[in-house]
């Protein structure tokens, strides 16, 4: 097929302001070898770089979450499709060809893949990569951290999917007042709503930078937890699954453990399943090292504390009424 007569792309790419990751973004998509798409990169203030090899558009929001930001931009687009990635990502060079290949479906609408942790990545945030591909942590969705095979999916992150723009933009307005927690919904309401289909393609790939261990991680995993344990009530049909809900029997968990540890008829059990876990942690974070240049006994104290994290914020969320940005 001529490359005029494949979908014309718009990569959008939000940001508060420019930075070293959005010059490395721009760098992977440089190198793409699908050569029919634009790109709009969307900062609070009036910012531009010198660009000659894209075709680059440069937007000014104000100072608003980057899912209104996504917006702007996919209204300014006249692409049939829109790649939405963060900044603190950038993208193999068949990652535009992938996508698009998909979308001669008429019954696809979105498209997403992997978001990877790159080598040259400072060893904390390597560890917060490693404590995220861990079965004992993303469960069934490490796919989401590491190729895996393809399938269709009902949930995709807004760091790496493409969707119809048409789709987007009907449904996005409805997914404004949650940041994050906006994939969930859109994704919902493509698959659920419309009855269309989102395919998992791991050549699809982006590499993604991670946040380091342990402020940046954890604060990132609060916001996930706090938000998805809001939506197991709100939008049970893709966040009341038994995964999440893990975390928090977890802490719980800890909590009868200790009671177990106190009494002297339970004591030698409640050190046997204190024991297995710890195994289990310690076997995972020497797992990691396959694919994470990360020290083992930082990534095992990730876990455990990821674990807490996650059970904490995901327990306030099932109690919240309603939440904010």
């Amino acid at each position: 097929m001529p490359e005029s007569d494949r979908p014309k792309i718009s990569v959008i790419i939000p940001l508060k302001r420019l930075n070293a990751y959005v010059r490395e973004s721009l760098e992977g998509l440089r190198r793409q070898t699908y050569t029919n798409f634009d790109v709009y990169v969307i900062t609070d203030g009036d910012e531009r770089l010198e660009e000659t090899e894209l075709d680059v558009k440069f937007l000014a929001s104000g100072p608003v979450p980057p899912n209104i930001k996504r917006m702007m931009a996919a209204e300014r687009s006249n692409a049939e499709i829109v790649a939405l990635i963060d900044d603190d990502a950038y993208p193999v060079p068949g990652w535009l060809a992938a996508a698009a290949a998909h979308f001669n479906d008429a019954t696809v609408v979105g498209v997403g893949g992997p978001g990877v942790t790159p080598q040259h990545d400072s060893p904390m945030q390597q560890a917060s990569g490693a404590v995220y591909v861990s079965p004992l942590v993303s469960a069934r969705y490490t796919y989401r951290y590491l190729p895996e095979a393809a399938r269709d999916v009902d949930d995709c992150p807004s760091c790496n999917l493409f969707v119809r723009r048409a789709a987007f933009l009907k449904h996005v307005p409805e997914c404004l007042q949650y940041w994050p927690g906006e994939d969930t919904k859109l994704c919902l309401l493509l698959t659920k709503d419309d009855r269309k289909r989102i395919v998992y393609d791991p050549r699809v790939l982006v590499f993604h930078h991670r946040r380091a261990l342990f402020w940046g991680h954890f604060r990132q995993v609060w916001n996930y937890a706090v938000h998805r344990g809001f939506f197991a009530k709100r939008y049970p049909e893709t966040s009341l699954r038994f995964a999440y809900f893990v975390p928090a029997i977890f802490v719980l968990a800890n909590v009868v453990l200790v009671g177990l540890a106190l009494w002297e008829p339970t004591r030698k059990a409640a050190a046997l399943m204190a024991s297995l876990y710890i195994l289990g942690v310690i076997a995972s974070a020497l797992w990691a090292r396959r694919s994470h240049r990360a020290n083992p006994a930082v990534v095992a104290m990730g876990i455990y504390l990821t674990h807490v994290t996650y059970g904490l914020g995901f327990m306030l969320g099932l109690l919240r009424t309603e939440l904010d940005h």
